[in-house]
């Protein structure tokens, strides 16, 4: 009896093992992915050694073996409200068909007649694991992997969603065939049945292969380029996307800044760029079209890895990673003759920070740093530049140590000492001091950097984040975010009927949630239904929240009922004037008169601007909102006419984020003289020192576009 449980015993014990273990411990990827691994490789021993009367007692034996991994994993899920259909669907796709896979392969090499038949069928396995997925690697642009021996590896690992799809389906029914086709080949020609399984597994395999581009298991460049079908050329890029998500104007304004970024780097790097090298830059119509073709959702990145220099961006993100992720592209020039980049991820991440300055648009990296003492010691700077130091922190905490380590190191040293050691993280060698000393003198240049209450809050929140190692269910996705993730979808897609139903459906859902609330009134505000609000808020504001409060006021204005809106502004006035939350400080001056609320609510919820003839009857919030909203609408004379105007105003730091908006477009517009204007105005400003350097970028945008040429070429067909 003890013989026969002790295999269940051992597995379950491994899986006892993987509650100790982040990621492990969950009923979900991670587990499933080794139990198929060990899976794979257990079925092999137990094939090879095999008779075949009892094959399948013993296969049957090994796949119930291997999922008493799986049992320890699912118990803590269950108590942890982990459990998912996807955790379920990966452990059936993952370790099954490869047990299947290392059984059946085992067993085609026993029939040989081989001595040490099983290393034999180790070491396939193994060329299997690590040989395609190293070919797939440094050929592919994408960032998901498929593999008859581990599965599946479905992207980076900061996009926490783990959905089972067709394309898994698909690729582990080629693992089966695989499997079905290893079983028959030693009798193939014993039978007319084995004869036609065979063949029909090799025709099966065949089609299935012929298919893997189209089924989203491979993504070559070739298949990005049909995706993304428009091509627009300049002299360090060429820019792929689609032509009904990005205007004309967007990919020119687009190219210029990609232009305007490579200049900036390779300044900061002192880079001597090869020439006729090009850039390809893949720009995505959103998130979800970049998760289908390369696996990666919400994370931008850039496969240093490959010869071919990319970036792969959603339109959504370009904004805020493009500069971002140039740096990687370009610090290829100087990376390892393995995969062009550092030993060190937070070297990797480190200067790509560093260099961008994007952690945050109100604090500097060092004032992050500085605001949440006690600095990183030596062992955990040095923990914080490997792989496993790196992961293990929330992403904004490693990546804003690493980069505020790095930008002293390119502040205070030559750059080529960086360069030198960057490819193996040898500071030694380069710096002719060891690492502790450059960590010593970074730490103590932070004390004395200024910091204020801003400060505080924003480091607070970067380092109060949770890394996905850190999280009990870190997959675990509840129905209400499902929903609201396909809402945001329809709302890219200006799918309006979708994006209706889909905010109906999260209201009825859980309506006491603010977010889903404040949506689903802004969409009745949309779409004009103003009845629709009144019913539900019975005409009343006793809703606690002031932002509902506020869009209710709003209803009454957009309807027509300024008496009624006003009421409920004057009564939420001491109430916002009382709070601290930065975001209701101007609420009651844009909604000062009924001019001012219409012309705020109109353009907020309907786009609509008013004529520049009420302009100045209007307050300055509202004007700078207006110039906010014209850049959206692209309405580039309404913007200039305006901009012009606001000059006549006093100036706020308040308003800095929209005044970087105002003069970026100008500059764009050829507009350089009223630009000028803006950056002498805003330089006489008592600016943070996080906008005294996005000043200075402005500035050089400025210096930049006034040279820059026009683009070589646009072209616009289907390729």
């Amino acid at each position: 009896m003890i013989k026969k449980i002790r295999p269940y015993l051992f597995f379950g014990g491994i899986g006892f093992l993987f509650l100790f273990i982040p990621l492990l411990k969950d009923f979900h990827f991670e587990s499933a992915f080794v139990a198929a691994i060990l899976g794979c490789f257990y079925a092999a021993y137990r094939g090879s050694n095999t008779s075949h009367k009892n094959e399948f007692k013993h296969l049957t034996k090994t796949v119930a073996h291997i999922y008493a991994i799986g049992l320890a994993p699912f118990l803590f899920s269950l108590f942890a409200g982990c459990l998912s259909f996807d955790g379920f669907a990966l452990w059936l796709l993952l370790p099954l068909p490869s047990i299947l896979f290392g059984f059946a392969l085992a067993r085609l090499i026993q029939s040989f007649q081989l001595k040490r038949s099983f290393l034999i069928t180790c070491v396939i396995l193994s060329f299997i694991a690590l040989l395609e997925l190293y070919l797939e690697f440094i050929t592919l642009p994408q960032v998901y992997f498929f593999n008859h021996v581990w599965g599946w590896w479905p992207g980076p690992i900061y996009d926490e969603a783990i959905v089972v799809g067709e394309s898994l389906l698909f690729y582990r029914t080629t693992t089966f065939l695989w499997a079905l086709l290893f079983w028959f080949i030693p009798g193939w020609n014993t039978s007319k049945i084995n004869t036609a399984i065979t063949f029909l597994a090799l025709f099966a395999l065949q089609f299935c292969y012929l298919n893997f581009s189209e089924q989203g298991i491979i993504t070559p460049n070739e298949s990005l380029q049909e995706q993304l079908s428009n091509h627009f050329s300049t002299e360090h890029f060429d820019l792929y996307f689609e032509e009904d998500t990005y205007s004309a104007e967007e990919v020119a304004y687009w190219a210029a800044r990609h232009e305007f970024h490579f200049q900036q780097v390779i300044t900061a790097l002192e880079i001597a760029w090869p020439e006729e090298r090009k850039i390809e830059s893949y720009l995505y119509a959103h998130a979800w079209q970049k998760k289908r073709l390369t696996g990666a959702k919400f994370t931008s990145y850039v496969p240093i890895w490959l010869q071919q220099d990319q970036l792969h961006i959603a339109k959504q993100q370009l904004e805020g990673v493009l500069k971002h992720e140039l740096v990687h592209v370009l610090s290829k020039q100087f990376g390892n003759d393995l995969f062009n980049g550092s030993y060190s991820i937070g070297l990797i991440e480190g200067v790509a920070e560093a260099v961008a300055k994007d952690a945050s648009p109100q604090s500097t990296l060092d004032q992050i740093i500085a605001a949440n003492p006690p600095y990183p010691t030596n062992e955990q700077m040095k923990a914080a530049l490997t792989i496993s130091g790196f992961y293990s922190a929330a992403s904004a905490v490693s990546y804003t140590t690493a980069g505020s380590f790095v930008a002293y190191l390119l502040k205070e040293y030559p750059t080529e000492n960086f360069k030198e050691a960057y490819p193996a993280t040898d500071f030694e060698s380069a710096y002719n001091k060891p690492l502790d000393s450059l960590i010593t003198e970074w730490r103590n240049t932070l004390p004395p950097i200024k910091i204020d209450s801003v400060d505080v809050q924003i480091s607070e929140f970067i380092f109060s984040q949770r890394s996905l190692f850190q999280r009990n269910c870190p997959h675990s996705i509840p129905k209400e975010l499902q929903l609201w993730d396909r809402y945001q979808l329809a709302v890219i897609n200006e799918d309006t009927t979708t994006s209706q139903k889909l905010i109906e459906e999260l209201y009825a859902e859980n309506s006491t949630n603010a977010l889903f609330k404040r949506e689903w009134v802004v969409q009745q505000l949309r779409a004009q239904r103003y009845a629709s609000i009144f019913y539900e808020y019975d005409g009343s504001s006793t809703d606690s929240l002031y932002t509902l409060q506020l869009l209710l006021g709003d209803t009454y204005t957009l309807a027509a009922n300024y008496n009624e809106a006003q009421k409920i502004y004057t009564a939420l006035e001491p109430k916002l004037a009382a709070t601290k939350a930065r975001n209701f400080k101007y609420s009651t001056m844009l909604r000062s008169d009924s001019l001012n609320a219409t012309a705020f609510a109109k353009a907020r919820y309907h786009n609509e601007l008013p004529s520049l003839e009420v302009i100045p009857s209007l307050n300055t919030p509202n004007r700078l909102l207006l110039a906010a909203k014209a850049i959206e609408l692209a309405q580039h004379p309404y913007l200039v006419e305006l901009a012009t105007l606001l000059l006549q105003d006093s100036l706020h730091t308040d308003w800095f984020d929209i005044y970087e908006q105002i003069i970026d477009q100008l500059i764009y517009l050829g507009e350089f003289e009223l630009a000028d204007e803006w950056l002498i105005e805003l330089e006489a400003l008592p600016l943070r020192a996080r906008y005294q350097e996005r000043l200075h970028e402005l500035q050089e945008w400025r210096a930049f576009y006034s040279q820059y040429s026009v683009p070589l070429s646009y072209n616009s067909q289907s390729r």
